[in-house]
């Protein structure tokens, strides 16, 4: 049975996408293992160099998860957090068995990178509706662009975008004056995605705080939560105001609804502002830009005109001044 969630009701965020990246040695894998009740897949099998890993799972070929799919899907029952540590070499994985399962897409890119993409994304959907959040891990590969080297995520090339689009939150973690930081904000010289806008943050010692990351996952589900609570309210708001414009009936109405009007959100006011428009034109009133009021327009179209022929400037200046032009700054 399908569940429409209303426009008037939140859509809850239960599950993340995270990218961590970084430098050999940065602390990756430490970092991400402080998560709620993670279990970690070791494509690069450099998990036992962190001193705060979590349950593990060798993975040893993208033909042992396919061949073994319903045993894995009842083992992840058992944790909250999946670990794709990293996530270049699952890619590497995945694509050597699709190039066995399929051996003409070899001599394919094109054919080969888009089924490697769809194969990579169904994975991870499943892990979505498994409830389960996901971070994948991968090092860092720097890109010149005119003078600036810039870090991104080292991902096969065909893969990359679409990894970044299934993550929430994309993350650089480095070392700076001997302290471990990480950054999800995009900057000039490094890939982010920060849906929380999350401020760079120190990486603390784990033996003092052993959960930073999972803290870290509910603040990322609380803000993303939070916004989509406020679309809720502004669709609502929305939805009242428009009611309420269409109950207007005289000038002294509409002129005092626009004078509330103009406190709101941009956003609000350029939706309610396209009603008004239309409400006004049924009750023959003309916005005066200038003013940046309504008045009647009944006497001036019960007006003759005293001149037959209107030329083309003249025309043009009359279009202008009553032309709409509320302001949403």
């Amino acid at each position: 049975m399908f569940k429409i969630v209303k426009s008037d009701e939140p859509l809850v965020v239960d599950t993340v996408n995270i990218l961590i990246y970084g430098e050999p040695g940065a602390g990756k894998t430490s970092l991400v293992n402080t998560a709620e009740g993670s279990l970690t897949l070791d494509f690069d099998k450099g998990v036992h160099r962190s001193d705060f890993r979590k349950d593990v799972l060798v993975i040893e070929s993208w033909k042992q998860i396919n061949d073994n799919m319903a045993e894995l899907i009842k083992t992840f029952g058992n944790y909250n957090t999946v670990i794709l540590d990293t996530i270049d070499t699952l890619l590497d994985y995945m694509g050597a068995w699709i190039i066995d399962q399929e051996p003409k897409l070899a001599r394919n890119k094109l054919q080969f990178y888009g089924k490697l993409k769809d194969e990579f994304s169904l994975f991870v959907g499943k892990l979505k509706t498994l409830g389960k959040d996901v971070v994948m891990i991968a090092h860092v590969r720097e890109k010149e662009e005119g003078d600036i080297r810039i870090k991104r995520p080292a991902i096969t090339g065909g893969s990359y975008d679409r990894v970044l689009q299934t993550a929430d939150f994309v993350g650089y973690l480095f070392i700076k004056d001997n302290k471990r930081t990480i950054d999800f904000n995009p900057t000039d010289y490094w890939i982010g995605k920060n849906s929380a806008k999350f401020n760079s943050m120190m990486i603390p010692d784990f033996n003092s705080i052993p959960d930073f990351f999972s803290g870290l996952i509910k603040d990322m589900k609380k803000a993303i939560n939070g916004q989509t609570q406020a679309q809720v309210e502004t669709v609502k708001l929305i939805k009242e105001l428009s009611e309420k414009v269409l109950k207007i009936k005289d000038l002294p109405e509409i002129n005092t609804f626009l004078s509330e009007l103009s406190g709101m959100k941009n956003g609000v006011k350029k939706q309610v502002w396209d009603k008004i428009q239309v409400r006004a034109k049924e009750l023959n009133f003309e916005f005066n830009k200038e003013e940046k009021k309504f008045f009647s327009n009944i006497a001036k179209t019960e007006e003759k005109p005293k001149v037959a022929k209107t030329t083309t400037a003249t025309k043009k200046a009359v279009e202008e001044v009553q032309e709409p032009d509320f302001s949403f700054e």
